[in-house]
């Protein structure tokens, strides 16, 4: 483990909620309240990548209906961990910035947007993984949330866990005494497993605040990128803050 990431962790501190999702594409406003709560965030690069999910693609608003943007991946293994997934040489970078700038020519901030985002594509990234987490980053910087963010990559291989293991050995390996994740998915999760385990498995209900997008009747869950098109990015960063978490 690198020694920046061992400060980071500071596993002895008395209370560390921690979230783990896989490295969404510029993810909807629920995901940034995952992090508002959160004292650290764990990047599930080394989760299997799901083809069609959220991890290459994300979607807009285009004349008040949702429309897909997305990151062209090379073709490898269906099994292949996130982190292994590499993007591909024709990713169109000038593609996607001319599909939002038309979509958002009447946006009040999106010179600004776009102008932040270029440089955030056009960076060379080794995998989707990599380009989803520095987007990430660079985003929360906007917007004004300070959540460490780490990748699952930093803190070992977890050879042949999978699922809900899994998760408990990387909380341990973090020294979160509060699992976070989103009420959607707690299907997934024993409450008494982590009890044993001495950690408290909480759940996060997004809270998205409806605002103008144009003419267009309000369509929630899109990319963070539409949310930023019409807000000031503080508003944004205040809108974060909002997830109501409650134990499971």
């Amino acid at each position: 483990m690198a020694r920046g990431v061992s400060a980071m962790l500071n596993v002895g501190s008395p209370r560390k909620r921690v979230v783990l999702m896989q490295p969404y594409l510029l993810p909807y406003l629920g995901y940034y309240q995952l992090l508002g709560a959160a004292d650290l965030f764990v990047s599930y690069d080394t989760a299997q990548f799901i083809k069609n999910g959220w991890i290459e693609r994300n979607r807009y608003l285009l004349d008040g209906e949702p429309r897909w943007f997305s990151v062209a991946l090379e073709k490898s293994s269906h099994t292949a961990p996130i982190l292994r997934k590499r993007i591909s040489k024709v990713f169109d970078v000038r593609g996607i910035l001319n599909k939002l700038a038309n979509a958002y020519r009447k946006a009040p901030n999106a010179p600004f947007v776009l102008s932040w985002l270029q440089p955030l594509l056009e960076e060379p990234a080794s995998s989707i993984a990599e380009l989803n987490v520095r987007m990430l980053k660079a985003s929360c910087d906007l917007i004004g949330v300070t959540t460490p963010i780490i990748s699952a990559s930093e803190l070992g291989d977890g050879v042949g866990l999978s699922g809900q293991a899994r998760v408990l050995e990387l909380m341990t390996a973090v020294g979160a005494s509060h699992y976070l994740n989103p009420s959607a998915g707690a299907f997934l999760y024993d409450s008494d497993t982590f009890s044993a385990a001495g950690m408290q498995l909480q759940l996060l209900q997004a809270r998205l605040p409806s605002y103008q997008q144009g003419s267009h009747e309000f369509l929630p869950g899109l990319s963070i990128l539409d949310a930023l098109m019409f807000n000031p990015a503080h508003t944004v960063g205040e809108w974060a803050r909002q997830g109501i978490v409650k134990n499971a």
